[in-house]
């Protein structure tokens, strides 16, 4: 009995550990994650998500332009002291014909369907290139925290190098206080790396629409050797991505809008249909009362089916401004696909430059860390020996350094160039 409540009191307060170190684990994302998260959550998209609905909502109402009109009514009227009347009916309206107006109002519809969702679809591609931009700023802003650290800690080994230096009479006090001085710059530079990395996650966080204590993301381990660019197609991303499409989308609706307006100048056609009937009943003479309720109902039924047109002929010229209107609107229209696509192919020439240039600057980095290293470890070899001053020992460190910083720059700075040009390519973020 004993021991069966000692393996419960342990059971216990090991999952009572678990608990709490789990409330201080950083919950981990991967960029996948964040890129699912902010599909789903983001303002923007939600408001484009709206705007899809609405358009569709107007489609449907379009169509519905083609269904009869169909309404009952009942009435009941009294006279006073003489008589009680009462009648019902049902009529029915019907659209015919309208010179196309229904139709191409609702290709209109539909093309504006079209033109909303390919928005949204572009409201996606921005939001997950800003996501994906961002996720790396938080890991540039990681690895620059962690070269601060690296320095503050190569301060530290440098700072007990030299009090024993001074100690031993090889170096003046003097060298000591500018090691401490630099130390105390490299703990500036670490509290601002950590400053940093903070305003990074809060706007990784923003975009995702999120508010966690222990917010994190998963670093990734990536290849770059294996990186090249890839060839771009601008036709086939012309048909990939949607920030052309829309505005063509827009073109057609406009253009089914001009027959819309057309159909200003063609005559309506339309069907009506009647039918009711009525009751009466007499109060002072009782003589007028011998047909019975079933059967007034049966003599005073009236019906009535008709068709009637309507021919415009003259609307203050209403119809030729609109059609000019429209015209230039198209027109318009023309110009704003123009645009879109000469913004489109520039915006893909400056990622391959970029790209280009990208890999050349960490190729560049690259190797001006590792000589850097070997710099910093020949002066720091030297300046054990005695035959380097503090300056020169200060000097490849601040070189090393500044080569870290530029190498991290330039590193993540290729994978975004790549990353959006595989994107241009149509694969996946």
């Amino acid at each position: 009995m004993v021991m069966k409540n000692f393996l419960l009191f342990f059971v216990m307060l090991f999952v009572f550990f678990q608990i709490v170190s789990g409330q201080n684990t950083a919950d981990v994302w991967t960029l996948q994650q964040c890129i699912d998260y902010a599909l789903e959550h983001n303002i923007q998209i939600k408001r484009a998500n709206f705007n899809v609905v609405s358009n569709e909502t107007s489609l449907n109402m379009a169509r519905s332009d083609w269904l009869p009109d169909i309404n009952a009514s009942l009435g009941d009227g009294f006279e006073k002291d003489i008589s009680n009347s009462a009648n019902a009916g049902v009529e029915l309206n019907m659209l015919l014909f309208d010179g196309l107006r229904t139709v191409s109002n609702t290709k209109a519809k539909r093309s504006n369907v079209m033109a909303s969702f390919e928005d949204l679809q572009k409201i996606k591609n921005d939001v997950t290139l800003n996501v994906v931009s961002l996720y790396l700023n938080v890991l540039i802003q990681k690895e620059l925290k962690k070269t601060a650290q690296e320095q503050v800690t190569l301060s530290d080994t440098l700072e007990k190098t030299v009090e024993k230096l001074v100690g031993s009479g090889r170096e003046p006090q003097s060298k000591l206080h500018e090691i401490r001085a630099q130390k105390a710059n490299d703990d500036y530079n670490l509290i601002n790396a950590e400053n940093n990395l903070q305003l990074a996650l809060l706007d990784l966080m923003q975009i995702l629409e999120i508010d966690f204590d222990n917010f994190d993301i998963e670093t990734p381990l990536f290849d770059i050797d294996s990186f090249t660019i890839p060839i771009v197609i601008f036709d086939n991303v012309l048909a990939f991505l949607p920030n052309v499409r829309s505005e063509e989308y827009r073109l057609e609706s406009l253009q089914k809008t001009l027959g819309t307006t057309r159909a200003s100048y063609y005559p309506n056609l339309s069907l009506s249909a009647s039918a009711s009937t009525t009751y009466n009943y007499y109060f002072k003479d009782k003589t007028l009362n011998t047909t019975s309720f079933f059967k007034q109902l049966s003599n005073n039924w009236r019906s009535y089916i008709g068709v009637s047109m309507s021919i415009p002929i003259f609307n203050r010229l209403e119809t030729l401004n609109n059609l000019k209107l429209s015209k230039v609107q198209i027109q318009q229209q023309k110009i704003e696909i123009e645009n879109a696509k000469k913004a489109l192919f520039k915006e893909i020439q400056r990622a391959i430059l970029k790209a280009n240039s990208s890999r050349q600057r960490y190729n560049s980095a690259n190797v001006s860390v590792q000589a850097n290293n070997e710099v910093f470890r020949q002066v720091k070899e030297r300046f054990r020996m005695g035959k380097a001053t503090s300056f020169d020992l200060q000097q490849a460190k601040n070189n090393l350094e500044k080569s870290h910083s530029e190498y991290i720059q330039a590193k993540y700075e290729f994978i975004f160039s790549i990353k959006i040009l595989r994107f241009y390519s149509g694969e996946n973020l």
